[in-house]
Parts: C-alpha cells; structure tokens; sequence
C-alpha cells in the first residue's frame, strides 16, 4: 500500500472529483513514445497542452511518411479529459486497434497507429496532481488584502508531504475532507489486503503442513518397506545356501548309495538290503523337503519383489536415462545374488566406465555372434537352471574364451586352462571331466573333454554350484572372483569376514580385500555384459538378448 500511485488512482480520482469538498489541482501532461515498424522505440514526447501528428514539417511530430497525411490528427485538453480527433486523414486513425471517426476521449496507455504506417504511438498520461490542503490559517483580513496567503483558503503540497499525511498512523490536525476520505480508502484497503494476507498465510501454512506430513510418512513407510525388503533378501540368501549345501550333500549320498547297491548286488548280500531301502527313502524324503523348501524360496521371492517395487514407488524419481542405466545394474545385482537396494554409487559408476569398454571394442559381439551360431545359449542356460543357479552366469565363459570350445589359455605353474570355461586339468578332473594325454600340452586334444562344450558347461556350473554354497554366501559376484582368482585364495580373504550374509558381499569385500587387477576386471566386465544383455540395443549393440525370454 507504499505505493504512490495510490493517491492517483484513477478510481480515487473519480471519487474525489465527485465530492465538492474535496479539492486537487491537475497539471495536465501526456508522454508519447514513438516506434518504428520493428517495434523499436525512436523518441519521446512530452505535451501539456494541444499537439498535432502529421507529415508537415509544421506537426509538434512531423513523421516523414508517404502513407501518413500533412496534418493526421492532433489531441486536446478539454473539459478536463484528453481527446483525440482526426484530421480527415487519408487512412485513417486507429486507436487501440479501432478506427476512430469522431472526436474520441483517451484512455491511457492508449496506442495509437496512422493508417497503413509501419509507425505507432504511445500515449500515456503522467498523472501530475497536486492535492489541495485546507489552510487552517486562513484569517479575516482587511480591505487592502495585503495576506495573500489568508485569501486562498487551500495551498499546495508537496509529494512527499502528501504521501506522509496519507500512509502516517496518526491523522494530521489539520487535514482536510479530501485528506480523510483518502485515508480512509487507504487503510480499509489495508485492512482488507491484511485481512486477504493472514487467509493466504494459514492457506499456504496448511499447505506446508500437509506436505511435511505426507513427506514425513512417505520417508517412514520408505525406510519401513526397504528394511522388511533387507531382511526378506537376507532370508531369501540363508536359505539359498542352506538349500544348495543340502543339494549337493543329497548329490553325494545318492552317489554312495548307487555305489553300495552295485557292491551289495555283486557279492549278493541280501542282508543289506533292510538297510539301502531306509537309506533310499532318507534321501527320497530330503528331496521332498528341498523342493517343498525351493517352493517356499519362490514365494519369498515373489513377496521381496513387491517390497522393491512398493520402495520404488516411494521414491519420487524422475525418468531419466542415468536412471535407466541404473535401473538395469540393480536387476542384474539383483540376479546375481547381491542386494539390489545396497547398491554403492560408486558400483554403478565403475558398471558404467566398463560398459563403455565394451562399446569401443568388437569382442563382445564378435563373441555373441559365436554364442548364437553354435547354440550354446540353451546348453549354457539348462546347465545352470539345473544346479539352480543365476542365468547371468552364462556371460562367465564370454570372458573366459568369448565361448570359443577351442580355447586354450597360457602355461602357469598350475597348469594350462582349457576349453569355453578354462578348465585346469586337476580342476577339471574334480567334475568329472577326463583331461587327455595332451593336458600339459598347448595343443588341442579332441579325447580332452575340457573341449567339449556340452560336458564342461555342465562341469562348470557343477563347480560354480560349490562355490556359490560355501564361503561365498551366495553372492554372485564373489563366486566370480573365486572362479578366477581361485577359491582357494578368495575362500581365505572371506573368512576374514563376518559369518553373515549381510556382511559377505562383493562391495564390502573389495573394500576390506587388495583383489588383484585381473580379477576386479574379470568381475566387472561379466557383470556389465549382462547389462548390456539387458538391452544391447540401448548400448548400440546388434545381437539379441539371450536372456530376454529366460528371466
């Protein structure tokens, strides 16, 4: 309410004016803005009194223009309001866009345009009142009138005092009619603006308070849900290890008991026999404990994925591609064994600088080109899906051989690895594959079974099946790490860690443990090639998903 255009409103003004007592002295003037056809201010006018616009020299604004004539129009002070007439011009006069054929008053701003001229106007009027206050020390005075000031019963105020007599809390003693009426206007605006302000101000507090609220609960049913989303994943890792340890012990005692029963019919000892049959319906029992157990570890499943996914939700995030990117690195964690909610930052950036090492190379889908000729993507995927293990294992020997059958690796003091998985002999010989009498040999021997792809991807998923069920807790990515650096070695840096499955990931493991180079970059190129397998359209690769229809 500061604002000085409060004491000439127009408004105000016609109030004003309306009231005999009140009394305002107006000094009449206008400004007039000239612009070109771009719109680009040329020059200002400023006139009290009557002007003239045309193309004659003679014009208060002569506009030196074919389409304009000698004297377009002029505009007058009359009657106490400004008017615009036109001049019998050829083209017309056009006032706020509407030819104007009579004597027209102005209302301001007013923009004015001469016929078909690229040029217009701006009219404006500078409201210059001066207020009249009552002077208080108006006398009786003498016939010779020698005190002016006792014969003008108002005098003039200056802007400031004005606005000092209008705004101040305390109303002068000697203000006038006029004086109050303005006061009054002003502070019953004041007090509606005040009145207007303290119901926007409890409107946008509730507001506020709302959305404190609603964030503070959605923040609470975040953290409830990712927490029970935690523990369910943890649940879900115990018993994975739990039930791989019980297959593979299962394995073995069914293995023994063929064996006995060879023996037994062999030197016929029927004796025996009472003792293999509760033998046999031991083993038939645990395996239906497995499966029922297998079954309550798809439930557990189902429900940690509507945990993640009501986390999701929770979280307002706007769809972006980093986010997508993002979005496929946890689900590939996520099939690997690892947490998808506890994923580092730091994790999903070195994801993404691996990926980009793919993309400048042709390996990879020189590789998956070879992957695809040769069928090997059902052979890897039954061979894995049978141990129960995670599908995104089968970009394991891409970095081992790029699925080359042939693959033949370099003389260690171990050994020479071997065929699509590497094998070493004695390595390969604890699966059951036979090594051939060309095992220490750099030389391909078909009678060398770690050649042939169908039995050692079978062997291989054998082998990543004990690693996944002991020290590695089920984590996939350090089942990676034992695979290459050697479990041996990996199985000794994890005991050093906690005896829990929260504790035994592939994040906190690199942090504790100096991993050599090679392994790091044999985890992480097989852990963003399944990222790329994702989508490799999106990478700007050109093979097929082999795991698109799979999981």
């Amino acid at each position: 309410m500061d604002d000085d255009s409060t004491i000439i409103n127009p408004q105000i003004k016609s109030k004003l004016i309306g009231n005999s007592d009140i009394k305002m002295s107006y000094q009449p003037e206008l400004k007039v803005s000239l612009f070109n056809a771009k719109g680009l201010l040329e020059k200002q006018y400023s006139f009290s009194n009557k002007f003239t616009v045309g193309r004659s020299p003679d014009n208060d604004i002569a506009l030196p223009d074919p389409l304009v004539s000698r004297y377009h129009f002029d505009i007058r002070w009359e009657d106490a309001s400004w008017w615009i007439n036109d001049l019998n011009s050829a083209n017309g006069t056009f006032l706020d866009g509407n030819r104007i054929t009579q004597k027209t008053r102005l209302e301001f701003p007013a923009t004015l345009a001469l016929g078909k001229a690229s040029i217009s106007l701006k009219v404006e009027d500078i409201y210059p009142y001066n207020i009249l206050e009552p002077n208080n020390n108006h006398q009786s005075v003498s016939n010779t009138g020698s005190n002016l000031e006792a014969n003008q019963p108002y005098r003039n105020l200056s802007k400031e005092e004005v606005k000092a007599r209008l705004f101040s809390e305390k109303e002068a003693n000697d203000s006038g009619e006029f004086t109050r009426i303005i006061r009054s206007m002003i502070h019953e605006d004041r007090t509606i603006l005040k009145k207007n302000n303290k119901r926007f101000v409890w409107i946008a507090s509730t507001i506020l308070l709302l959305l404190i609220c609603v964030a503070t609960y959605q923040q609470m049913a975040l953290d409830s849900t990712r927490k029970l989303a935690i523990d369910m994943f943890y649940d879900i890792k115990t018993l994975e290890i739990s039930l791989s340890q019980a297959e593979i012990k299962l394995k073995e005692n069914a293995e023994v008991l063929d064996l006995t029963m060879k023996l037994i019919v062999k030197e016929k000892l029927g004796a025996e026999q009472e003792k293999i049959q509760k033998a046999r319906e031991k083993i038939t029992a645990e395996k239906l404990r497995i499966s029922s157990e297998r079954q309550k570890l798809v439930s557990m499943k189902n429900k940690y994925q509507q945990y993640v996914q009501n986390t999701k939700l929770l979280s307002i995030r706007f769809p972006s591609s980093s986010q997508y990117i993002e979005e496929l690195i946890t689900r590939v964690a996520r099939g690997f064994g690892e947490n998808e909610l506890e994923v580092p930052s730091d994790f999903v950036a070195e994801v993404q600088r691996y990926i980009q090492y793919w993309q400048k190379s042709s390996r990879m889908s020189q590789a998956m080109k070879h992957l695809e000729e040769n069928s090997y993507t059902s052979i890897i995927i039954d061979a894995l899906e049978k141990e129960g293990l995670p599908l995104y294992f089968m970009y394991l020997p891409l970095q081992e051989s790029n699925y080359n059958a042939h693959a033949i690796g370099p003389e260690t003091r171990f050994g020479i690895a071997k065929g699509a998985w590497q094998f070493l002999a004695t390595t390969a010989q604890d699966y059951g594959l036979r090594s051939g009498p060309l095992a220490n040999s750099k030389e391909y021997d078909p009678q060398d079974e770690r050649f042939n792809f169908i039995k050692a991807t079978q062997a291989g998923a054998k082998h990543l099946k004990h690693i996944y069920s002991t020290e590695a807790q089920a984590s996939g990515l350090l089942v990676m790490a034992s695979y290459n650096y050697g479990h041996t070695r990996v199985r000794n840096m994890i005991n050093k860690m906690q005896e829990n499955p929260r504790e035994r990931n592939f994040w906190k493991f690199i942090q504790q443990n100096n991993l050599p180079k090679e392994t790091y970059d044999y985890v992480f190129y097989i852990f963003s090639a399944a990222v790329i397998g994702e989508d490799p359209k999106y990478f700007g690769f050109n093979f097929k998903s082999p795991l698109l229809f799979q999981l």
